[in-house]
């Protein structure tokens, strides 16, 4: 009786794996990186660079301590990520951090 669960469960294995076509295209990826600064050289930025490696790049205001500023920036972030989103691509990866100076953040999308 187990020898046979184990036949049955590997041929379902097999099957799943053999229905695979081998034509899927590879996912197509688009990255967002938000770099706000403090006081340093270089300006805060979105960069966004597409599947084609297009790249668009949207300035931001530095950061500072007044919290209208940090608002202006949140959403301006939120607005370009919800266009991203209306364009097809998927959220599947996010991740930050920060230095003296400066806050970074990176999001990943796949085109749905």
């Amino acid at each position: 009786m187990i020898i046979a669960g184990i036949i049955v469960i590997a041929v379902l294995s097999l099957s799943l794996v053999s229905t695979s076509t081998g034509n899927e295209e590879a996912e197509k990826f688009l990255t967002v990186k938000v770099v706000e600064t403090q006081g340093a050289a270089i300006s805060s930025f979105i960069i966004i660079v597409d599947e084609n490696g297009k790249q668009e790049t949207v300035e931001l205001t530095k950061l500072a301590t007044k919290r209208d500023i940090f608002c202006d920036n949140v959403i301006q972030v939120n607005q370009t990520l919800n266009s991203i989103g209306e364009k097809g691509y998927k959220l599947v990866g996010q991740s930050g951090g920060n230095d003296q100076f400066s806050l970074t953040t990176v999001y990943t999308f796949v085109k749905k």
